[in-house]
């Protein structure tokens, strides 16, 4: 839930090259992307996911994990702001709004919000995945079209951190966060029971794709 006086402030995924890994030109900017908006390219194999290094029994509580290494790969988007020039204090709900496509019959899109400390440290704050057949919600499974383009969110659920002047906001998704969420296989059935998975490549559009965080206004 919101806190009183808070409000929703936006920043838009921007690439040219692509955002893949930390060493990709992945952006995070408060105006979205003009002409024509360009995509990234998110391979996930379900037998090589990426590792979620802290233990689940965290729930979504950040903490002394650093991912600078986990983004060095190439299967993981990361998107970063230039440093702050004031204190942003982000307390309430976090989000993604994506427009995601995938070549398989279903996919994972996982994000994680953190704060990038001047040493390069990078501090996972909070965290959520969204399974395509679910997109709709848990009631029911949808069925996914490859290629199709989907509108989901990423629910990250709550942080409360005062990013420090200097510091930058970071984006990272990916199409796994293992062993906190089951890994996706990428086929329509049953996956409990399924032995075998399919590598899924999925399209993340930038445009309207946006990171958005709930906010307190800066102190005068």
């Amino acid at each position: 839930m919101a806190p009183p006086g808070s409000s929703e402030r936006s920043w838009y995924l921007h690439s040219r090259r692509g955002a893949n890994s930390r060493y990709g030109d992945g952006r995070l900017l408060e105006a979205p992307p003009a002409g024509e908006p360009g995509a990234d390219r998110l391979r996930h194999d379900p037998d090589r996911p990426v590792p979620f290094i802290t233990s689940a029994l965290s729930a979504q509580i950040g903490g002394p994990d650093d991912y600078a290494g986990v983004e060095t790969r190439g299967d993981v988007l990361v998107y970063t702001s230039e440093p702050l020039t004031e204190p942003l204090d982000v307390i309430g709900p976090v989000s993604l709004v994506a427009h995601v496509a995938t070549s398989a019959a279903d996919a994972d899109i996982a994000a994680k919000l953190l704060d990038v400390h001047p040493s390069g440290f990078a501090q996972r704050l909070c965290d959520g995945l969204t399974r395509l057949r679910y997109r709709d919600g848990h009631k029911a499974p949808v069925a996914v079209e490859p290629d199709a383009v989907y509108e989901i969110e990423v629910v990250m659920w709550d942080t409360a951190q005062r990013i420090l002047p200097g510091h930058r906001i970071r984006l990272e998704v990916a199409g796994s966060a293992h062993p906190k969420f089951a890994v996706n296989l990428g086929i329509a059935g049953d996956q409990a029971s399924a032995a075998e998975g399919v590598i899924a490549d999925n399209v993340l559009h930038h445009g309207a794709a946006r990171l958005v965080l709930t906010v307190l206004p800066t102190d005068d």
